[in-house]
């Protein structure tokens, strides 16, 4: 899924109304080939693939065989239809005649019918409205009723392999084979056709029916054709506004009251107004982009009640689609294409005076021009200037418009002319008398507010003016990684070491100790009321008032930080600052001192950033460096809310052995998630169950924390483990309180829950027993 392809690297810089997530076999997925996708009445994505049934939470998918008589059904031969009844069961067809359901309370999918002779295969599997299920044979069609398990045979009359039923009324269905479609009525057990002109014209294969009963039309798509809908009003047929002949039309469902989608092999996914049938592409794969739709080949289309657009994309998986979220722009490298970033390990990345992006890489400078979205590189391995022998670049500086400095893993800097495209290599030592040692490496330089450059390496803090060409050195400390300005006397100086305030009039250093392990800066910013950021490696992020000399320390265990390694600290924008880290990116909001993040789970690729890399643009976007190319946001940026979904008990174990409602010497009347009250034997002491929320926005914002008074009365730490296991219990009566707690406001319990245990004596110490 990962691996984009070629073409996909051109021209990164694209516009995006959606965001993308991708599950693929790397994921968990079992298979990339997928028949079909349902929700369930619990909330549980199901996949129906070439291995089984997949079953999806937003955080792990679960694995499921299809069973007959000890035989599983994993071929493509055998699985073809899945449905949810009325009651929100699953119900899945098999293509050699086999009818199964998902059974909760057992965790496992069961065989209820299957035809006695299936030699022939089925050809159409369909759940009618009277939950029916038909079994369309070449000869014959049987239908199989889930409520009541009676059966009914019918003939085909179609003479032809049934292809697709769509219901119209509780009698009446449109009935597509191979060459034609045909409207019918059953009634009687019996079959009849009822012929209309308009239709028997249609000789085409036809692969997808869906009637749209307000507007009365039937929507059929077709391989020759294309899509058309014929009007049960008119009894006429209306052509869609587009050709998609010659393209296979597998899924039809409706986006909205008006509007239905139309998914193809080879084309991607078309929108149709229901009235007027003008279709226009809607979601299709952008070969100019990295993060956006990756194919064309849609199998099927499933929209949840959040209007989340879930896509069996081959051979990728699952592509799941949300219009609520701006999508990002990843900017990467293209081998061989020049009209790209020059590397993908991007260190430093600034917004010029004229609104350009540079980036500073393992492998050279880019420059992208946002008017003429044309790129241009500097330093890199295959260009040739004075000294270029190191191409590692890992900060940025324009001192004046259009020239900008580079720093990197040399004693010098290089200066660039914009307009000139030149590049000229400089050694600061060479502009004082001072005997200064050269620096091993450049990692921080800025531009105060006076117009002085300050530039810190691993040996030596220099302050330039360009008034006057000339270099002042500040002595005392080394290792500086990140410069930042206080005010027009002081300078904020972070090392590897800690933190520092220099004056700078006096050259003198104050040592700010900081209340945490690692004093390793990574980055430094100065908010307009005077509080200062502090990013860290290994120990989050602080926040320092320099007036009443208070810190205050914010990282994962307590707090929704994603990563203690804070990598790149925005300046504030909509009240809220952006952070970089090594596993997304955080939003923190400074009126409630809360964090919000995006990472992977939100469709974040790229989500691992690097040191001092980011800019926060004039258009009110930002920028990112990250180890695999650079991230760029747009402006106002929403990140995904948290919407809490109840919290589910599943897979209750008594000795390391999943137990059933049911099996012999269970204590299970139901479902472990419905049960109130758990009596279990002596003997069965040692148990455990499994915690989960369903959640697809933003999964690991539920942390659980639990306590089984009468055992141990103190609540566990909140974290993402779920899984609850007691051991070697005392018989007696036990209550376990369950939690479900917000990861981003652990003060915040979205619900508890409470399970009574009671665990009887032995015979040997019940009271007669004692008293014998």
């Amino acid at each position: 899924m990962k691996n984009i392809s070629f073409v996909l690297m051109f021209i990164p810089l694209i516009s995006f109304a959606q965001t993308y997530k991708y599950i693929g076999i790397e994921d968990g997925l079992s298979n990339r080939r997928i028949f079909d996708i349902q929700k369930d009445s619990k909330g549980y994505m199901w996949f129906l693939t070439n291995e089984g049934m997949d079953r999806y939470d937003g955080k792990e998918v679960r694995h499921y065989k299809l069973l007959d008589e000890s035989k599983s059904l994993t071929s493509s031969i055998y699985l073809g239809w899945l449905y949810k009844g009325d009651e929100g069961r699953l119900w899945v067809i098999s293509k050699k005649g086999g009818v199964f359901y998902y059974d909760e309370l057992y965790d496992r999918f069961k065989v209820v019918y299957k035809l006695s002779d299936a030699s022939e295969g089925v050809t159409c599997g369909y759940m009618d409205h009277s939950d029916n299920i038909w079994l369309c044979g070449k000869d014959s069609i049987v239908l199989y009723n889930i409520k009541d398990t009676g059966i009914r045979k019918v003939a085909n009359v179609m003479h032809g392999n049934v292809q697709m039923v769509e219901q119209v009324d509780s009698s009446h269905f449109f009935i597509a084979t191979e060459r034609g479609i045909r409207f019918t009525e059953l009634k009687n057990n019996a079959l009849r056709v009822i012929p209309i002109e308009s239709l028997c014209d249609i000789s085409s294969q036809v692969n997808e029916l869906y009637f749209h009963s307000a507007s009365q039309k039937l929507f059929v798509g077709t391989f020759e054709e294309g899509i058309f809908a014929f009007d049960m009003n008119t009894r006429q047929i209306v052509r869609s506004s587009i050709d998609l002949s010659d393209v296979n039309i597998t899924r039809i469902c409706p986006l909205n009251e008006k509007e239905l989608l139309i998914a193809t092999e080879g084309m991607g996914i078309h929108k149709v107004d229901v009235n007027t049938c003008v279709t226009h592409p809607y979601i299709t794969a952008d070969y100019e982009s990295n993060n956006t739709m990756n194919g064309n080949n849609i199998n099927v289309v499933y929209i949840d009640e959040e209007k989340r657009i879930w896509l069996a994309n081959y051979p990728t998986g699952v592509t799941i689609v949300d219009n609520r979220y701006k999508n990002y722009y990843w900017i990467k490298h293209s081998i061989g294409n020049q009209q790209s970033l020059v590397n993908d390990q991007v260190h430093s990345v600034i917004e010029d005076s004229d609104g350009d992006l540079w980036f500073g890489t393992s492998n050279g400078i880019s420059l992208y021009n946002r008017q003429t979205k044309k790129w241009h590189s500097f330093l890199s391995s295959t260009d040739h200037h004075l000294k270029d022998k190191n191409h590692i670049f890992i900060t940025l500086c324009e001192v004046s418009p259009g020239i900008i400095w580079a720093g990197g893993y040399t004693s010098g800097l290089y200066k660039i002319n914009k307009e000139s495209l030149s590049v000229e290599y400089f050694s600061p030592f060479l502009l004082t008398s001072i005997n200064m040692q050269p620096d091993k490496y450049i990692r921080g330089m800025i531009k105060d507010s006076q117009g002085y450059i300050w530039s810190g390496g691993f040996y030596n803090l220099k302050c330039f003016d360009l008034k006057d060409n000339s270099v002042r050195l500040y002595p005392g400390v080394s290792s500086i990684t990140a410069i930042a300005e206080k005010d027009s006397r002081h300078m904020w100086i972070g090392t590897v070491a800690g933190l520092y305030l220099l004056d700078r009039d006096s050259g003198d250093y104050q040592y700010i100790a900081m209340p945490v392990e690692s004093s390793y800066i990574n980055t430094l910013y100065q908010s307009a009321d005077g509080l200062l950021y502090i990013g860290t490696n290994g120990s989050g992020v602080l926040t320092y008032d320099h007036r009443n000399k208070n810190f205050v320390h914010y990282y994962t265990g307590n707090c929704a930080l994603v990563s203690n390694n804070i990598y790149t600290i925005l300046p504030e924008m909509d009240g809220c600052i952006i952070m970089s880290t090594e596993d997304g990116i955080t939003s923190f909001q400074i009126k409630d001192k809360t964090f919000h993040n995006r990472t992977s789970e939100q469709g974040l690729l790229s989500a691992c950033f690097n040191p001092s890399s980011g800019t926060l643009c004039r258009n009110g976007g930002f920028v990112l460096g990250s180890t695999d190319g650079a991230v760029e946001f747009p402006e106002k940026l929403r990140f995904p809310t948290y919407a809490y979904k109840k919290m589910i008990l599943s897979d209750f174990q008594i000795s390391y052995q999943p137990v059933y409602p049911g099996d012999e010497d269970s204590p299970l009347e139901k479902d472990i998630n419905e049960t109130q009250v758990l009596k279990l034997n002596y003997d069965q002491n040692t148990f455990s169950l499994v915690l989960s929320s369903i959640n697809y926005d933003y999964p690991s914002n539920v942390l659980f924390s639990w306590k089984l008074d009468g055992f141990y009365n103190e609540w566990s730490q909140p974290g993402t483990s779920n899984l609850i296991r007691y051991t070697s219990l005392d018989p007696g009566k036990y209550t376990l309180r369950i939690r479900a707690v917000s990861k981003e406001e652990q003060q915040l319990v979205f619900e508890e829950r409470v399970l009574t245990i009671m665990i009887a004596r032995p015979l040997w110490l019940s009271f007669w027993a004692i008293l014998g």
